[in-house]
């Protein structure tokens, strides 16, 4: 997924935070303006690329983002393309699934041309996987980091979901959008 994919040097950066009753900020006002997106959402900071892209997780952040906002295929950052069934998916998949009506998911669709470039170079696709045709997607979420609310002692919670209408996303450094798919037709599916 190498539009998508990070790339070597692409890793989160340590930089400092303050969390108040307006939400989770980055202390340099700066950086807090330029990583939020328009609908105000805190995004994770990465570092420059500096090398060849790192196939698997995690996506880049803002990249994965855009892909998502605008259904663009992971691969090659262009419209995947859509038939009568919807457009094409493929998705991690260890195990067969009784359905995938549904499900959620951070990865972005992927067009038919880089399908097979994808599946093969992609280490959670080699260990199996399903392609789908998917006629619709709402963006349901965030996933990411929430952080405690003022006068809460708990710590910081990663790889959380938090839905789009939560309060909680003031509280979230978000890494990925999250899609919903449904109208959802099996393609095929490799189980090594």
């Amino acid at each position: 997924m190498t539009y998508a994919a990070r790339r070597a040097g692409e890793t989160p950066l340590p930089l400092a935070i303050a969390v108040d009753g307006d939400g989770v900020r980055y202390t340099d006002a700066f950086l807090d303006a330029v990583m939020r997106d328009i609908d105000g959402i805190l995004w994770q900071a990465t570092g420059p690329a500096a090398g060849p892209p790192v196939h698997g997780d995690p996506l880049h952040p803002g990249r994965q983002r855009d892909a998502m906002e605008h259904l663009w295929c992971a691969e090659c950052g262009r419209p995947p393309g859509r038939n009568d069934d919807g457009m094409p998916w493929a998705l991690a998949a260890p195990t067969p699934e009784h359905t995938w009506e549904g499900v959620n998911t951070e990865v972005p669709p992927i067009c038919e041309t880089c399908l097979g470039r994808v599946t093969a170079a992609c280490p959670s696709l080699r260990a199996g996987h399903v392609v789908l045709r998917v006629r619709e997607a709402p963006l349901v979420g965030y996933r990411g980091t929430l952080h405690p609310r003022p006068g809460q002692t708990s710590q910081p919670k990663a790889d959380t979901f938090v839905p789009l209408i939560s309060d909680d996303c003031r509280y979230l450094i978000a890494i990925s959008l999250v899609r919903q798919l449904f109208g959802c037709t099996v393609i095929t599916s490799h189980y090594p």
